[in-house]
């Protein structure tokens, strides 16, 4: 699969998602909106560069690529950057309230 601009697009958008989303899940981690934003933008912006080939490469059983069809590519892209974003808030959130523990 090649690197596309709209596979980037899309792995920042949902990192914007899935880090709200986690957030709205923990809710002792959170740290603001706007915050929780920023992560999950430069997160999926970063998992869109990086991960975008190695998301959707498909293999099969006997090691041969397999070609994924156009929703598959999509969904993968998602949950890429969705994941990443998620990850990276929760990482955010518990290091912001171990330190404000210490003061």
């Amino acid at each position: 699969m090649e690197w596309t601009f709209a596979n980037l697009i899309i792995q920042t958008v949902a990192g914007l998602i899935g880090a709200n989303i986690a957030a709205a899940a923990a809710h002792e981690h959170r740290f603001g909106f706007w915050g929780h934003s920023l992560v999950g933008l430069v997160t999926g912006a970063l998992a869109g560069i990086f991960l975008q080939k190695y998301a959707s490469t498909v293999v099969t059983a006997n090691g041969s690529l397999n070609d994924p069809s156009g929703v598959q590519i999509i969904a993968a892209q998602v949950l890429t950057g969705a994941v990443a974003g998620a990850i990276a808030m929760m990482a955010t959130g518990f290091i912001i309230k171990e330190r404000s523990k210490e003061d």
